[in-house]
């Protein structure tokens, strides 16, 4: 699977969850009895960091940056236009400053992050 959009994030937001309106990469979390039947059911939004790590591959490593000594962690993702995902991750970014929360296709997210390539997840 490759996603269609890639997103910058300032690395001190890794533990914030993805928006609300995504909830394709949700999951349950089970707990058992004794038996082995499950006893309690959770559903998991995932944080930036817990999507990375759940959907690296289907998507690869997230891939970490330095723009002018801040950290900033770049993620592939699979996001509607139709189901307005996409406008929830462009919501992130509004009023921010690129490259916070800054969405780019294939081409420019390799470009982004050739240009600012010194650390690497």
């Amino acid at each position: 699977m490759r996603g269609n959009i890639y997103i910058s994030i300032p690395a001190t937001d890794k533990e914030n969850a993805l928006p609300a309106g995504i909830t394709r990469y949700d999951w349950n979390e089970y707990t058992y009895n004794d038996e082995g039947e499950i006893e309690t059911t959770t559903l998991v939004h995932p944080t930036w960091n817990q999507y990375g790590e759940k959907y690296a591959a289907d998507f690869g490593a997230a891939v970490s940056v330095s723009v002018n000594d801040v950290e900033f962690i770049v993620y592939e993702i699979e996001a509607s236009w139709q189901d307005s995902e996409v406008s929830a991750l462009i919501a992130l970014g509004s009023g921010l400053s690129v490259p916070s929360y800054t969405l780019y296709n294939a081409s420019e997210a390799r470009g982004f992050i050739l240009a600012n390539n010194d650390v690497q997840l």
